[in-house]
């Protein structure tokens, strides 16, 4: 417990030497294996927490929609469509 008020490097040099160690334990190999696992849960995690993500937001949004388009259908109503188009044929004299 009295390791916590000193300085930060003398609580720093054990712990790189013992991963200096523990490194020197496993071959290239080994390490990429265990590099290679960590990164596919990794991928899994996050691709679950964005899956859900999505699901929770659509599911808002249906509830939001649903409660939004009766307000909006009164704006709305009795309006037309504007009748004339837009661009107009140019009569052209031969």
């Amino acid at each position: 417990m009295a390791v916590w008020g000193r300085s930060p490097l003398l609580v720093a040099i054990p712990l790189w030497m013992s991963f200096g160690r523990a490194a020197a334990g496993l071959a290239e190999p080994q390490i990429c294996y265990v590099l290679d696992g960590i990164l596919f849960l990794y991928g899994i995690i996050l691709t679950a927490l964005y899956c859900r993500m999505k699901i929770v937001n659509a599911r808002a949004d249906a509830q939001n929609t649903k409660a939004k388009k009766n307000v909006e259908e009164g704006i709305y109503t009795g309006l037309t469509p504007h009748a004339q188009d837009t661009y107009e044929t140019i009569g052209m004299k031969k």
